[in-house]
This record gives C-alpha cells, sequence and structure tokens, in this order.
C-alpha cells in the first residue's frame, strides 16, 4: 500500500473567494474541485483506492470509474514533488 501525504512545504489552502490552491515552494497551483476534494484526503494512511472510495461515496460515484483519475493526479503531482508517499 502507497499511503499518500503532501509533500514537505506544500500546503492546501481555501481561498477567501472558495477556490482551493496547492502552495509549492515554486508558487501556486489553481485547483478545480475535485482535485483540491482528493487532495484534501491526503494525510499518510489513505492510498489511492481507499481515497477513490471516499470521493465516491461523497459524490456518489462509482469508485472504479474514479480510481484511474486519482491515480493519475497523485502520479502527476507525485512526479511534479507535490506530494509523496
Amino acid at each position: 500500500m502507497n499511503a499518500y501525504r503532501l509533500a514537505r512545504g506544500v500546503r492546501l489552502q481555501r481561498k477567501p473567494d472558495g477556490a482551493s490552491v496547492l502552495l509549492v515552494p515554486e508558487g501556486i497551483v489553481e485547483l478545480n474541485a475535485s482535485a483540491a476534494s482528493a487532495l484534501a484526503l491526503l494525510d499518510g494512511t489513505r492510498d489511492a483506492p481507499a481515497i477513490a472510495r471516499i470521493l465516491g461515496e461523497s459524490y456518489e460515484a462509482d469508485p472504479s470509474e474514479l480510481a484511474s483519475d486519482v491515480r493519475a493526479l497523485l502520479d502527476d503531482f507525485a512526479g511534479r514533488g507535490f506530494v509523496t508517499t
């Protein structure tokens, strides 16, 4: 199991207008609502399937349909150094 968390120096923040951003050492990454929801679940204890299950319950969607999107997001952000296992 690869449990994910935000990398050191990276923070998820909600702006006053309700939008979410990821504060990274190089700047700010604007997030859409689904990415923000997924990243909010990164606590170092959940793997990608667990995150997909929780999002599936929240959005009344099939977790198996969300799993590839969650994995792609985590892989992308891990490659950019924003999340780690």
